[in-house]
């Protein structure tokens, strides 16, 4: 039984004049009544701990049935849970899509942006998810196609046009007949065409003088300025043809 605490000075003589084996024995027994209530809740507090605590931001949780995601504790979701953002959830049903807890298997299922795919069948555009056109299926901006069929133009599908299609702007050609002359197709002129702005030449037959096309004069045609001249019998004085004196 305890009971209550000195009655006397510590520092008193009459205290320590008194001071026998017994006196020392009540002295503990004292002192051990007024320990004993923080031990017993230091205990409690160790005890009431659990085995697998953890902290989440200033919160402590147990680890056995919760997750921490981002600074939020949440209840464990499956047997092997991931954090999509603050949610918690089960990879095995569901899949995180930018933030956003989507149904599908995490094993099988992409995303596309906020949306859920099935990678098997289908394919994410720009941000679109468009179905697979054939076993090598491409994109073509937000659009799906088959490139052993067609050809992406900047940003528009062509069909193919023979086995080497290449293309002029957003049109598609064949470059065996034809060349691109700044987005426009032509059809070629002579064995080595050439392009003066958007017309195709015979370089053989014509000369390009600052974007046009000149017939040539004599074997040695040069330009000046827009004008084609023979410098064998002429010359060119500040953009202007005159004849050599």
């Amino acid at each position: 039984m305890c009971r209550r605490g000195f009655t006397s000075s510590p520092s008193s003589p009459a205290m320590w004049s008194s001071f026998t084996p017994a006196a020392a024995a009540g002295m503990y027994r004292r002192l051990s009544c007024l320990l004993l209530p923080a031990v017993m809740i230091l205990t409690f507090a160790v005890l009431m701990q659990p085995a697998t605590a953890a902290t989440c931001g200033s919160a402590t949780y147990d680890a056995t049935w919760n997750v921490c995601c981002s600074g939020v504790v949440r209840p464990k979701v499956g047997s092997s849970p991931l954090c999509c953002g603050t949610v918690a959830y089960d990879p095995t049903l569901n899949v995180c899509c930018s933030g956003i807890v989507r149904s599908g298997s995490s094993s099988s299922t992409r995303c596309c942006g906020t949306i859920p795919y099935d990678p098997k069948g289908k394919v994410c555009c720009s941000g679109v998810v468009q179905y697979k056109i054939g076993s090598s299926t491409l994109c073509c901006g937000t659009v799906s196609y088959d490139p052993t069929r067609n050809v992406c133009c900047s940003g528009v599908v062509r069909p193919k046009i023979g086995s080497s299609t290449l293309c002029c702007g957003t049109v598609a050609y064949d470059p065996t007949p034809d060349v691109c002359c700044s987005g426009a197709v032509r059809a070629k002129i002579g064995n080595n065409p050439q392009c003066c702005g958007t017309v195709a030449y015979d370089p053989s037959r014509g000369v390009c003088c600052s974007g046009i096309l000149q017939y040539k004069i004599g074997s040695s045609t040069l330009c000046c300025g827009t004008v084609a001249y023979d410098p064998t019998r002429n010359a060119c004085c500040n953009g202007v043809v005159k004849s050599k004196c």
